[in-house]
This record gives C-alpha cells, structure tokens and sequence, in this order.
C-alpha cells in the first residue's frame, strides 16, 4: 500500500502545482479528492492488511504542527492561502513510515516547507542573476554594510539559539534539528518585520554569547561550524528578503486581467476618479489584493473607456517549491528509508 499513498502524495502536489501555475489558484475540490481518497486507503489497509495504525495515520503533533506553521505562514504573508492549503494536505497524506528521521523527532512534516524555501531561494537566485538590463548586463544584488550587519545579527540569532538548545536540551535538539533552525529563523522574520532595533540587539548579544561559550566551553570548533551554518542560511534569509521586497511589474492590456491579479499603487492611483463601485479603492500589492471577478470586470472596462493599461504585481507561484519538496521527500525516502 505504500506505493499507493507516495504516489497520492506526488499526484496531489503535482496537480496543485500545475493549477497554481495555470490560474493563480490550488482547487479545493482537489486537495478534498485527495483527503477522501487518502482516508479510503488507510482505513481499507487497517481492516484487511491489518497494519499498525500507527504506520498509517500520522502522529497528532505532525498534524497539528504543520496547520499551525501554515497558519503563521499565511498570517505572514508569506504563502497563499491555497500554498498553506496544499502543504497542510500534503504533510497529512504521507505516510509516516515514510519519513528519514531521527527518533524523537516531533516534527518530520517541516521537511517539506524546509525543501520549498530552499527551492525557492535557488529559483530567486537564479533569475536575480539571470536578470538583464537594457544594456545586456546581468545585474547582481547589490550588498550593502546595511547587508552585512543584518547577515552577522541574524547569524548571531541563529547560532546562539541553537548552540543554548544544543547545552540545555541536546537530545532534542539533535532529533529536531531542522525545526531548531526554523523556529530561529522565524524569530528572525518576526523581529525584522515588527522591531529592526531588537533584532539587531539580539543578534549582537548571540554573537557575543557564541564568543564566550567558545572561550569558557572548549567547544571552540562545534560554536564555529554553528557559526558558519548560521552565515549560510542568514545570508539566504538576507537575499530572499531583499529579492521578495522587489516586486515584479508588468504593464497590460484590459483584455489579459484576470481575477487573481494584483493591480499595483500606480494603477490603482490611475482609477481614482472613477466612481464604478466595483473597482478596488485599495491594494497592498500582495495576494491579499488579489482582484474577484468583478473587480476584474470593472478593471476591464476602466482600461476600455480610459484607453489605458495597467501595471500589475506579479507574484512568485510557490505551489511547484511544495511539489519539488515532495518529490524530494519521496526520492529521500527510496534512497535512505527502502
């Protein structure tokens, strides 16, 4: 039966990745398909395979867990609703046995929002550099001191995190180490978002810590290499920020807007003096603006009365980073876990 629910997995990710791209949307009724049609092969293999219902259904913390990390992700703005939708589903879906995991580990199903950041962080750097200006020069981001003390702090945040859960709670940080720099992760994104000035202040104090620990421990090439993951993945924070700040725009005619689409500051700026009820009055140039039907309709006929185009806000599907991290998992699984 194992084949079955990884080939469910993979279907269910694939579709959702296909229909994100093609409309800007992962369809309910699918991901509904895929509960109902996952809960007939675990309750036909426990009655006449007679398997252990705990190789069947997942543990209940990794199923809450990934809700609740989906929830802060949606809260964030940094998924869709329909990403948040299709990761929970996904993380419900796969087998537990599936899972290469250490023991004791809460939490396995953070695998797949791990592997979809990193896709996506390989997916903005690459066309960040493949980017070109009129002249045909590729344009590289360009770092900053500013860069620079933000990628130290949060390297900073993120060792002494997990080098004081590494003293204090060695077992489980060592059985949950991916979820250990997670959460520290997301104390970074939390802090730059809410109090710039605390999270430089923690970042200094880690690095200060850090300092200590491999003066006074002894442990001076276990702070070090902490130290030196801690540099990656800040330094991967810093690029993802700095590239998701900059939004992509693209001028169209009437005729291509479509429901989904996120009008930008100048377009809406454009339509001020309209007094068609059904045009947006505001937008956040994020998915939470997205345009309905209707207000698609109104845009359409602004663009055909005024002659004019609007400028759109094109977002970064992240369905196909989720379907990625589940291929991952499953090619993870036949190479590790057979």
């Amino acid at each position: 039966m194992l084949p079955a629910y990884l080939a469910l997995v993979l279907f269910v990710a694939g579709l959702g990745a296909f229909t994100d791209i093609c409309s800007g949307h992962v369809r309910n009724i699918h991901l509904i398909a895929a509960l109902m049609l996952w809960l007939a092969l675990a309750v036909s293999e426990a009655l006449f395979l007679h398997t252990s219902s705990a190789d069947i259904f997942p543990p209940a913390l990794n199923v809450i867990l990934p809700a609740i990390t989906a929830i802060i992700f949606y809260l964030s703005d940094i998924w869709a609703p329909g990403d948040c939708k299709l990761y929970t589903v996904i993380s419900l879906i796969f087998p537990a046995r599936a899972y290469v995991v250490r023991e004791g580990n809460i939490f396995p199903a953070i695998d797949f929002a791990v592997y979809a950041f990193a896709l996506g962080y390989i997916f903005l750097l690459v066309m960040t550099l493949s980017r070109r200006t009129d002249t045909n020069v590729i344009t590289r981001p360009n770092f900053s001191i500013k860069h620079c003390v933000s990628i130290l702090s949060n390297a900073g945040t993120i060792s002494a995190v997990n080098l004081m859960l590494d003293t204090y709670a060695p077992e489980f940080s060592h059985a949950n180490q991916v979820l250990c720099i997670l959460c520290s992760a997301a104390l970074i994104f939390i802090l730059q978002k809410k109090a710039v000035l605390v999270a430089k202040t923690i970042g200094i104090t880690g690095l200060i810590y850090i300092l200590c620990q491999s003066i006074f421990s002894g442990s001076l090439l276990n702070v070090f290499a902490w130290l030196a993951v801690s540099l990656v993945i800040a330094s991967a924070i810093e690029c993802m920020t700095s590239r998701v700040r900059e939004n992509t725009y693209r001028e169209i005619s009437g005729d291509e807007v479509r429901p989904g689409m996120i009008l930008s500051f100048a377009s809406l700026w454009a339509m001020r003096k309209c007094i068609d009820p059904e045009l947006p009055k505001t937008t956040t140039e994020n998915r939470r603006s997205r345009l309905s039907q209707r207000q698609a309709e109104a845009v359409k006929t602004w663009c055909r009365n005024a002659h004019s185009n609007v400028v759109i806000v094109e977002m970064m599907p992240f369905a196909p980073f989720i379907a990625g991290a589940a291929v991952i998992q499953v090619l993870r699984f036949l190479i590790l876990g057979l």
